[in-house]
């Protein structure tokens, strides 16, 4: 079971001891220790993980040390020994990792994030750890996409209709990774470094979707670090 409940995307970073994992809705922890659980299977240091507490803001904070960390929606580092991970059921889960100097960051990106400008943010804190744009190499994971994001006037008016296509009565369809891969490439973020897994949360009943299931939705773990030796 194990071996079908998450997915590594460590290969994409070309780093033989940088970790990243994402897991699905087969992942079997579910208890307080899903986190520590799911890093020590990933060979990561379980006692240094980070865990915001997630607003659905704008916020990306530097973390210096392990632990809890309030209303931040995104997690930047410079410290190999920190896990940093964050919790997903649609929103984007965003991999960051600079190749030259090697700080990583992950980013939870949904809607209302993304309007706020948290990509620029990501990008502009990676620059305050002396993180070049066109360093950093950018992995976007399994979310919702324009095929099952519908969204009423309200949201939609917020993002350019370049992005949105016609959905049922007075809804569209919104491309939200078109907006992040737009805002990445405005940030200087060569499009030869934006990766997308390219899968939609809601089609797949691989993954949990809080627009497909609601408020009985679990969550994916998404993490990165550096391999616990």
């Amino acid at each position: 079971m194990l071996s079908n409940s998450w997915s590594n995307y460590s290969p994409y970073f070309s780093e033989d001891y940088l970790i990243a994992g994402f897991t699905n809705r087969y992942f079997p922890y579910t208890s307080a220790n899903d986190r520590s659980e799911f890093a020590q299977i990933l060979k990561l240091d379980y006692k240094n993980i980070v865990i915001p507490k997630q607003v659905h803001s704008n916020k990306i904070d530097i973390c210096a040390k392990s632990g809890n960390i309030n209303d931040t929606d995104g997690l930047i580092t410079s410290n190999q020994e920190l896990v940093l991970s964050i919790q997903v059921a649609d929103c984007i889960p965003i991999y960051l990792f600079d190749t030259k100097i090697f700080n990583i960051g992950l980013v939870h990106a949904g809607w209302r994030g993304v309007h706020s400008g948290i990509i620029e943010n990501s990008i502009t804190r990676m620059k305050e750890l002396d993180s070049k744009p066109t360093d950093i190499k950018v992995l976007l994971g399994p979310s919702i996409r324009q095929c099952c994001f519908e969204v009423g006037p309200e949201v939609s008016k917020l993002f350019g209709n370049k992005f949105q296509q016609k959905g049922k009565e007075d809804k569209t369809q919104l491309d939200l990774k078109g907006v992040v891969v737009e805002k990445l490439l405005n940030m200087d973020i060569q499009s030869k470094n934006i990766i997308d897994i390219n899968e939609c949360t809601c089609c797949s009943d691989k993954y949990h979707s809080f627009r497909r299931d609601g408020n009985k939705a679990g969550r994916m773990i998404a993490m990165f670090g550096w391999k616990n030796n």
